[in-house]
């Protein structure tokens, strides 16, 4: 990004991503190509250390080279060797080593040089074992080289634009198995030392920050797809989790195989769980890594599935892993692809309704990071490479990608894909290498599409109105609501009529612009992009009747779109209307959206509509209809919920979401529920989590002990997150929470440092400030980083008026629970008249 562009971000409505230490990163240079990389490593278990040897081949790109660097950090070097010219002279200065060479190299020239490291990382390779706190937790070591921390366990050139072929060779006790990338060459046994040594090949290039080691005590499965052997290493007692979670590997293989019009590229597909893992699953070439959490019991398998997970690390096989990003600033190229193709999964394995809800479920999390920043998706401005790893670039990317898929339409789509993937496999990628292909693919310009969706921050913000016309038009307004300039865009637009449908593009380019729309006869509802193909926010303003027939027989997006402006009518006529839909919709995620427009109705029909439907079918639909109750702090929901909890729900998820919900209602009765439900069992504890949110959405001080306590080591990792997430909510002005809270700023956990800094603005106490700036200036996870600078910038904006702005903000939640309650009353008066009439 230019100065003028860092400027115009700056500038926004929008709040900026940038901070004071953003600046612009660029791919670095390279006189030295490491072709092949050979790595030896003795773990130590009980020290939690590595001895280590690493043979790099390297290419010279340039004549005259006398010195080579490389990247290597927490490590101490102790011998680097020229091969047949002796040892030479180096030295290590903030994660750099230098190293003299004999004599000049020239151009095309290759070196050989071996060396010999020991060291603790900190980071890029991880050591797990037992504790006081953790008893039960296995002895493991995992390595995880995303986004550049490979050089934290070996001595490497640690750029996604580096590929080599490499090897790993590890010695683990007799009893471990370890895993790496490629095929396993051999393995020997030292019966006298009680040890295996593991050889690995990799002979296609490959990132080095795909290189990956796993090793401990594992159960192998073992099953085979076109010929592509398929492992799963899973923990002994585990199996039948693993055949749940992963069961869907091989049609994904062939999925994705067919779509990219590559077969799978690498010797072997294996995914193996790790404990307390930094990520949900990382795309290691040929061998995955994956969290244990995503193992799961018939129970949870309900309404939870490793589906999502495992199809997104899978796809990353081809996108990042074949084709792999040249820079952190087109990380879109492996995270939005990974992203779109888990949904094309979705789309081939359970169809277009689930595709459509998945996408607009991607399109609401994109939203909801805009509460931190907005930013574009393609952007070389950051502090740290880890922290673009967010919403923008994964759910927005794909969002986009459907979009571009709408554009040039399903044909050039899939021709696009299959063009790019076999240009540049085993190669390095640009965002320009991708649109190259689709313009190749589509004939259309695509320069305009990329510079509006991938280099410019933002949506558009649509306000819509209909308005009928006495010629046989109607009308349809359009203003973009958002301050920065206009988007432009196809915005299909869809006119019911009994029996059939018209459908028309229109080209909206414009600020405020209006549409005409010819008319056969009067329509039964107007709909805007009911397919989805527009990332945007919209509020449509049209008559109730269009958005009551809307509701009835639309796409899903359709569908969606009518509950919510339904929602904001708010009448008897709007909450039957979504009653009938909660109830009777043949797709769960209308039943849910039906469900949540019903939550922020707000009234009493509302409120026993969602009582009524607590026995719908779909566990998800389920759980929209308890979390919409939540919203309605009457004690007919907070007993319906609490009836709802004794009873007992097949789904974990729903009794979890009661807790939740009943925290939000303020019931008297909830403190002592909570408590009590919080020890019912669950898979990864999700009901206790649940029961943590619940407390914290209380307000009920006398709960502080309780969550304060739950922060505490030996509690479930999800458990303390959330724990550590409630003592912000109640612990305002009590010194012990503070205090509590700047020491889990230290934490092991990640998440719970994270949860601290969060937590800290709750309070509102400025003298966090110290506190927050010296944990950022430590922190070596970019993700937690940027948490706590975030959390510094939200302090020192605060402003005395903000106490004063939340006491109005209550007195007008009171006046809008009263004006429903009136509206609810004339609207039973008004029908009560016409049954009369």
């Amino acid at each position: 990004m230019d100065s003028e562009a860092i400027r115009s971000c700056a500038n926004s409505s929008l709040r900026p991503f940038l901070t004071p230490f953003s600046k612009p990163h660029y791919v670095p240079d390279r006189p030295f190509d490491l072709t092949h990389i050979a790595i030896e490593v003795v773990p130590d278990f009980r020290e939690q250390t590595i001895r280590g040897r690493a043979t790099l081949t390297l290419k010279a790109q340039r004549d005259g080279l006398k010195s080579l660097r490389l990247d290597i950090a927490d490590l101490k070097v102790k011998i680097v060797s020229l091969k047949e010219k002796g040892l030479l002279i180096f030295h290590q200065e903030d994660g750099k080593m230098t190293v003299e060479l004999p004599s000049e190299v020239a151009v095309g020239e290759t070196v050989e040089l071996a060396v010999e490291y020991e060291g603790k990382p900190r980071k890029g390779l991880y050591f797990r074992k037992p504790d006081e706190f953790y008893p039960d937790r296995p002895v493991q070591l995992w390595t995880q080289g995303e986004d550049e921390d490979s050089h934290y366990w070996f001595p490497c050139i640690d750029t996604p634009a580096q590929k080599t072929t490499s090897e790993v060779i590890a010695t683990v006790p007799s009893s471990f198995t370890a895993i790496s990338n490629g095929r396993l060459v051999e393995v020997k046994e030292d019966a006298e030392k009680g040890t295996k040594t593991f050889h690995y090949s990799q002979d296609k290039p490959h990132s080095v920050y795909l290189i990956t080691l796993v090793a401990g005590e594992y159960v192998e499965l073992k099953e085979e797809v076109d010929g592509v052997p398929l492992y799963y290493y899973v923990y002994k007692g585990r199996e039948e989790d693993a055949k749940r979670s992963f069961s869907e590997t091989p049609s994904m293989v062939k999925f994705f195989a067919e779509k990219t019009g590559t077969p799978y590229p690498w010797d072997k597909y294996a995914q193996v769980v790790v404990n307390e893992y930094i990520f949900g699953g990382m795309e290691n070439t040929s061998s995955t890594t994956l969290t244990d959490t995503t193992l799961h019991d018939d129970r949870a398998h309900l309404d939870f599935s490793s589906v999502p997970l495992v199809s997104h690390e899978l796809s990353h096989m081809w996108f990042g892993d074949l084709l792999t990003c040249r820079h952190w600033k087109h990380g879109w190229l492996n995270e939005g692809f990974a992203t779109y193709f888990e949904a094309l999964y979705t789309e081939h394995s359970k169809g277009r309704d689930e595709f459509l809800y998945e996408m607009l479920g991607k399109q609401d999390i994109y939203l909801g990071e805009l509460d931190r920043y907005a930013r574009p998706i393609v952007t070389n401005v950051f502090e740290t490479p880890t922290e673009m790893f967010d919403r923008h670039l994964y759910e927005k990317a794909s969002v986009v990608l459907n979009m571009l898929r709408s554009l040039v339409g399903d044909v050039a789509f899939t021709r696009g894909i299959q063009t790019y993937v076999r240009d540049n496999a085993f190669g390095s990628v640009e965002t320009s290498d991708l649109r190259k292909a689709f313009e190749k693919a589509s004939g259309i310009n695509l320069d305009p599409f990329f510079e509006q969706w991938l280099e410019r921050p933002g949506h558009p913000d649509l306000q819509a109105t209909y308005e009928s016309k006495s010629d046989g038009m109607a009308s349809l307004r359009v203003i973009q609501k958002q301050q920065e300039d206009a988007f432009t865009f196809r915005l299909k637009v869809k006119v019911q009529y009994e029996g059939a449908a018209e459908l028309k593009y229109y080209e909206v380019n414009s600020k405020d612009q209006t549409l005409v729309l010819p008319l056969k006869s009067r329509p039964k509802y107007v709909s805007l992009d009911p397919d989805f193909e527009v990332l945007k926010t919209l509020e449509f303003v049209r008559p109730r009747e269009f958005m009551v027939q809307q509701l009835k027989s639309d796409t899903v997006p359709g569908r969606i779109q009518a509950a919510k402006g339904l929602s904001k009518d708010g009448s008897l006529e709007a909450v039957e209307a979504l009653k009938k839909a909660l109830l009777e919709d043949p797709f769960w995620g209308v039943q849910a959206e039906a469900a949540k427009a019903l939550g922020e109705v707000g009234n009493e029909s509302a409120m026993r509509a969602l009582i009524e439907g607590l026995g719908v079918q779909h566990p998800k639909a389920r759980r929209a209809v308890v979390t919409a109750l939540g919203q309605f702090k009457r004690e007919e929901a907070s007993e319906a919920l609490m009836a709802l909890f004794d009873k007992g729900d097949q789904s974990y998820f729903v009794e979890a979401e009661c807790l939740r919900s009943l925290g939000k209602t303020k019931s008297a009765k909830a403190l002592e529920f909570i408590q009590k439900g919080m020890e019912r069992p669950s898979w990864q504890e999700v009901i206790r989590v649940a029961a943590m949110d619940g407390l914290g959405a209380l307000e009920d001080r006398r709960a502080l002990p309780i969550v304060m306590e739950k922060t505490k080591l030996g509690n479930h990792l999800k458990v303390r997150e959330a724990a550590t997430a409630a003592v912000g909510k109640l612990g305002k002005d009590n010194k012990d929470a503070f205090d509590l809270l700047t020491e889990l700023l230290n934490d092991y956990w990640f998440r719970v440092r994270m949860a601290a800094a969060n937590a800290l603005v709750e309070l509102k106490d400025t003298s966090a400030l110290n506190f927050l700036t010296k944990a950022a200036d430590k922190e070596l996870d970019g993700r937690a980083k940027r948490v706590f600078r975030e959390a510094a910038i939200k302090l020192r904006e605060q402003k005395p008026e903000e106490q004063e702005l939340k006491r109005l903000g209550e007195e007008l939640d009171k006046l809008k629970e009263e004006n429903r309650l009136l509206k609810e009353r004339v609207d039973r008066l008004e029908t009560a008249a016409k049954k009369k009439r």
